[in-house]
């Protein structure tokens, strides 16, 4: 007897081989259970306002005809607390703005796989859920989307338990190359280097434990890819107290990438002096001290010093703290758009 929850799918698309092709790949799933709905037009969806209790849509993008979304856009407005999963051919044009636009993901016609397709639109419907949208909440929660979905740099959110609770759409792109990171099925960010990986499982570890609150420690580390030169940089600060429950942030960047902050914009919002914010752009980068002052040209004393005044102008008191300060405000939002 098979008591497993069965999760209901409704694809919305005019290709007759684009289901069937979906129901082959449905068949070869045995965990989760996975049931496929049908319905060629969106239109029927959204004036009947049923989905008949489908826990996430699939819609076909590329058979819309729609290059402003609204489809997408109306399908958000009608059922927000049901995730929306786009399927299509254009990766470049459509699948990386989807996300922007109210999507939870994308996936692409001619990658599609049996695993990979329930894992998709189970992690989907987990999002979805993590979010708590509700219709009243559901503008304010994509809005707040839609700005992490500018930052120059990937932000990943992570329960206490380290498994993954939101990420933005740079974050997505990273994980989705598994060049480097990767998320396992088990939605735990990884390294794909062993060696690397107990590296960050320490860091998480500290930020999510009691320790992580009391004690500034490492908190950034360098990642190896394949198909690239230039080591990802990872940075993991803790978030949430109390009732609200703890987490971390891990924030990603790609150091051969051309966008980088101002020391200008952080002097004017902080009130920092040139080389205070020449150093807090420095440890924002995921440099250490003792690299920074050697580079420079500088004493340890110095620089410890310059890091003293910037925890007293920006109300930090640890280097991860001063770094999550700067990648969330408008510094960060002013290096422009990354997908």
């Amino acid at each position: 007897m098979n008591d497993a929850p069965t999760c209901k799918i409704l694809f919305i698309g005019r290709k007759e081989g684009d289901a069937q092709q979906l129901s082959w790949l449905i068949s070869n799933v045995t965990k989760p259970v996975l049931e496929l709905m049908h319905i060629p037009e969106a239109d029927a969806v959204l004036n009947q306002r049923s989905i008949a209790g489908a826990d996430v849509l699939l819609l076909d993008a590329d058979s819309t005809g729609d290059a402003d979304f609204e489809t997408l856009k109306a399908l958000r407005s009608v059922f927000p607390e049901v995730p929306v999963v786009l399927l299509t051919d254009d990766e470049e044009n459509i699948g990386k703005f989807a996300i922007r636009n109210g999507a939870q993901d994308y996936l692409i016609r001619n990658q599609l796989t049996a695993n990979g397709l329930a894992r998709n639109l189970v992690s989907a419907i987990e999002r979805q859920k993590g979010q708590g949208r509700t219709p009243d909440t559901t503008p304010l929660l994509e809005s707040a989307t839609a700005v992490l979905n500018r930052l120059p740099l990937g932000v990943i959110l992570v329960t206490a338990a380290s498994r993954v609770l939101f990420m933005n759409g740079k974050a997505k792109a990273f994980l989705d190359r598994q060049d480097g990171l990767l998320l396992d099925n088990n939605r735990v960010c990884r390294a794909s280097n062993s060696k690397e990986n107990k590296q960050l499982t320490e860091l998480l570890g500290n930020a999510l434990s009691a320790v992580g609150e009391n004690a500034e420690g490492e908190f950034a580390m360098s990642v190896s890819r394949e198909e690239s030169d230039t080591a990802l940089t990872v940075m993991v600060a803790p978030i949430g107290t109390g009732v609200a429950g703890k987490g971390a942030v891990l924030f990603i960047s790609d150091p051969s990438e051309a966008v980088e902050l101002s020391i200008d914009t952080i002097c004017r919002l902080y009130a920092l002096t040139p080389a205070e914010g020449r150093l807090a752009l420095g440890l924002t980068n995921g440099n250490k001290l003792d690299d920074l002052a050697e580079e420079w040209g500088v004493s340890m004393h110095t620089v410890r010093s310059q890091l003293r005044q910037i925890f007293r102008k920006t109300d930090t008191s640890r280097q991860s703290e001063l770094v999550k300060l700067i990648l969330t405000g408008p510094a960060a939002l002013q290096a422009g758009p990354v997908i």
